[in-house]
């Protein structure tokens, strides 16, 4: 393990030279840009017309500038958002360094400095955070669902657990709407493109009563037919056309009632659905006993990687509905600001899958469950106080100035009505199981598969259901303080206690009439368990912030938070260790410098840190029994991991028609001690295979991008010609968490790009839109079918659609 120093002393040094080199092109470019300049344009109102404008953000629970606050974060402006034509989360990360949502079809997980989680596990919380609108969120499909009608996104990398809660230990993005107006506005987007892609987004508001009520009202619609390519549409009967597509649509309404006294109230309802068309996973690698098997079922089944081309037979979907109502009251108290927020939402979903992800018909399952989610929360905020806290002096000196916040929270949140159905036609799933043995030396079909004679499909099935139900009711206390205690230096502080009751209930059955036989070779038992715990959290975050000046602001931070245990809705028998898990702990030490150069027109932020995490909370499965998607999984708590890095952003208004936005992001992960991970299907030992001393799956070391803005005068006609250019590099990467050599996404490059037209004044654009222009053919992870046979998730191919925005 190199010491963190030496870490920080190369990245470092690769983030100074980029910014040298960067440095010494752009000025001779200036020179020659600079002539295209309005005539008679003085310099001083130049730069005045490129300052970067204070960004306010509410990461601390209470309006602060971005300079201010003592986090590694990044911020997106509702122009931004359009500029860039972002229409979920997944692209806007695109923009952010050390955070991404890995997502395709129904498989998706949001990771924040490599610390990520398993997707299939609906009771695994991530340790990187959603709120919107100051509710916090913990289901996956919330981070896939509604992004539209955005005021901004915030993401804070790092623990968020003092203003956040438990179980934002590698960081938390916040999404804040837009509210309601004074006077009538109104704003459209359509995007429209290949892969029947057409995305529809409209929002008015204004005021309903004068110096009364406002409303705003948005929605949107959103479609994209899936890029994987299915050989079994028209062979097999159930089979779907293609795969990784989605339909999206929602709306959202908003109310705010003013001039309540000292006070206001805005009210707010929410629907949006999701439906994912299915993984598109490709086979990637097979043996021709198991390439001759499944071309009994379909003849055109693809086997060849990269070709975005898979073979499957069964429905594999995910249909999403979630509701939310939210209120918040805010009222003043003399110079005191309360603010009380209170929100319920309950998501429903339903999912089919392909379980062995080929024509074969040999297993299926289906899902669903309910999971309503009942919050609230009560925060005051002070005015600038004299002193600490009122204490003015203190042996004759005077002790500056202070505030805080205090708050109290609750959530109720609950997995209801949960199920997992898997089905297995045996004759099927026994001749896909001997074919890929076949290719495995040594390998023997189990004793049990041998009972049954050779069939036909459809005659003999196997068939468990898990049922799993989940309460969690949490209580916690927080307070965010600050004293400046001399001009230029600030002690910031933020603590946190909390108590979470969990309690689940678990019941697997067999629905077939005859005794089970390959069942329980796969790990699925018969059972019924009950499990509860109670946990208490403290957690803590300190920082010293030196502003030498207005431009220049540098902080020490050091941050204390916890993951909280659980229970495996994953888990398939009446284990212990397989049922539960417990806690895990974070420790962050973090330097952030964030500056302004050149008359405010760049902005340049950086951020050197260490994560060490004890009691790391993986989710593994027994390689020995694991089979299509399947089988015995554990909870393991490894003993320590280990993340630390740099990470920048810049936003560089060069010109008055050139911006550069940049971010670089270097992360170096290790498990620092963890000797029972899962192990290759292929190569299984029994204690386990070591991980110690390798780094995290789906986390390359350097993830950058640069992007550059032009708006060019067409003469006096009032329009101007538009164009981006953006760069995405990623380094190489794990595609699965058992680390195996074989499963590895190369480093790769990729680019996005726009050109078009606008009108400012009429405040209307259109453009057209190139992603991964270079077809670049990447993968968001990879698995195991059977023992040696591969499976693959690819991501988006090269993508052109058009986009047009107006706003009133």
């Amino acid at each position: 393990m190199k010491s963190i120093s030496l870490v920080f002393a190369r990245a470092i040094g690769m983030f100074c030279f980029r910014c040298v080199f960067l440095a010494s092109l752009l000025p001779s470019m200036s020179g020659l840009l600079l002539a295209a300049e309005q005539a008679g344009k003085s310099n001083q109102e130049n730069k005045l017309s490129r300052a970067i404008e204070e960004v306010i953000v509410t990461a601390q629970k209470r309006d602060e500038a971005v300079q201010d606050v003592p986090i590694s974060l990044s911020v997106m402006t509702s122009d931004f958002i359009v500029e860039q034509g972002i229409s979920d989360l997944a692209s806007a990360l695109l923009f952010v360094p050390n955070v991404k949502i890995t997502a395709a079809g129904f498989f998706a997980a949001p990771n924040s400095r490599g610390f990520t989680f398993n997707n299939n596990n609906k009771a695994f919380e991530p340790p990187l955070g959603l709120a919107i609108d100051g509710i916090p969120y913990t289901r996956i499909p919330y981070f896939l669902a509604a992004t539209f009608d955005l005021q901004r996104i915030e993401v804070l990398r790092g623990p968020q657990g003092t203003t956040f809660g438990k179980n934002t230990t590698a960081g938390l993005i916040h999404m804040i709407t837009n509210d309601p107006t004074e006077e009538l506005t109104a704003q459209f987007s359509h995007q429209q493109g290949e892969l029947d892609r057409q995305r529809t987004e409209l929002a008015v508001g204004g005021p309903l009563l004068e110096d009364l009520v406002e409303f705003r009202i948005a929605g949107f619609v959103d479609e994209r037919e899936g890029y994987v390519r299915n050989t079994s549409y028209g062979t097999m009967a159930d089979a779907q056309d293609r795969f990784l597509g989605y339909s999206r649509d929602g709306f959202r309404a908003k109310l705010a009632v003013k001039n309540l006294g000292s006070s206001q109230l805005k009210l707010s309802y929410e629907e949006v659905n999701l439906d994912d068309f299915g993984t598109g996973l490709e086979i990637i690698r097979a043996n021709a006993e198991v390439r001759d098997f499944m071309r009994q079922f379909d003849p055109n089944a693809d086997f060849e990687q990269g070709n975005l081309t898979a073979s499957m037979d069964y429905p594999d979907g995910r249909r999403v509905n979630i509701k939310t109502y939210l209120a918040q009251w805010d009222f003043d108290i003399g110079e005191w600001h309360a603010i009380a927020l209170a929100g319920h939402s309950r998501l429903k979903q339903f999912l089919e899958a392909d379980l062995d992800f080929s024509p074969a018909p040999a297993s299926f399952t289906q899902a669903g469950d309910s999971s309503p989610s009942d919050t609230a929360e009560l925060r005051l905020i002070s005015p600038t106080l004299p002193g600490l806290f009122g204490l003015e002096q203190w042996w004759g000196k005077g002790l500056g100035s202070s505030d805080f916040v205090l708050g109290a929270f609750y959530q109720k949140r609950i997995i209801g009505g949960s199920y997992f159905r898997f089905v297995y036609d045996l004759p099927v799933f026994l001749g896909l199981t001997a074919a890929a043995a076949g290719s495995q030396e040594g390998l023997a079909i189990p004793l049990a598969f041998e009972l049954f004679p050779a069939q036909s499909e459809g005659t003999i099935y196997e068939d468990v259901t898990q049922n799993f139900d989940q309460r969690a009711e949490s209580l916690s206390a927080f307070g965010e303080f600050k004293w400046h205690f001399r001009e230029d230096w600030t002690l910031q502080a933020g603590l946190r206690y909390g108590q979470e009751d969990k309690d689940a209930q678990w019941k697997q059955y067999y629905n077939q009439i005859q005794p089970a036989v390959v069942l329980p070779q796969a790990g699925l038992e018969e059972f019924e368990a009950e499990r509860a715990i109670q946990e208490s959290q403290f957690q803590y975050k300190v920082s010293i912030n030196w502003r030498p000046s207005n431009d220049v602001s540098l902080f020490f931070h050091k941050a204390e938070a916890v993951k909280g245990g659980g229970f495996n809705a994953f888990s398939f028998r009446d284990v212990d260790d397989e049922l539960a898990f417990g806690p895990e702990y974070t420790t962050e030490y973090s330097l952030n410098v964030k500056t302004f150069w050149f008359d405010h027109t760049l902005a340049l932020n950086l951020a050197l840190y260490r994560m060490d995490v004890d009691d790391f909370q993986v989710l593994i499965r027994d390689a020995d029994r694991a089979n299509i998607g399947i089988g015995i999984a554990r909870v393991t708590n490894a003993a320590k991991a280990r993340a630390q890095g740099v990470e920048g952003d810049l936003q560089w208004r060069a010109l008055t028609w050139l911006t550069l936005v940049g971010t670089l992001g270097y992360n170096e992960t290790e498990y620092m001690n963890f000797t029972n991970n899962e192990c290759p299907a292929d190569r299984a030992e029994e204690a386990g295979c070591d991980a110690s001393g390798k780094s995290f799956p789906f986390t390359p070391t350097w993830n950058n991008t640069l992007t550059g803005m032009f708006n060019f005068p067409l003469a006096d006609s009032g329009l101007e010609m538009t164009a981006s250019v953006t760069i995405e590099q990623y380094s190489e990467q794990f595609l699965d968490i058992d680390l195996d050599e074989r499963k590895v996404q190369r480093a790769f490059i990729r680019y996005k790009a726009s050109w078009g037209l606008s009108h400012p004044e009429q405040a209307w654009s259109i453009k057209i839109v190139g992603e991964n222009l270079s077809d670049e053919r990447s993968a968001v992870r990879q698995g195991d079918l059977f023992s040696g046979i591969f499976v693959e998730l690819p991501e988006q191919p090269r993508l052109i659609y058009g986009q047009f925005t107006w706003q009133y």
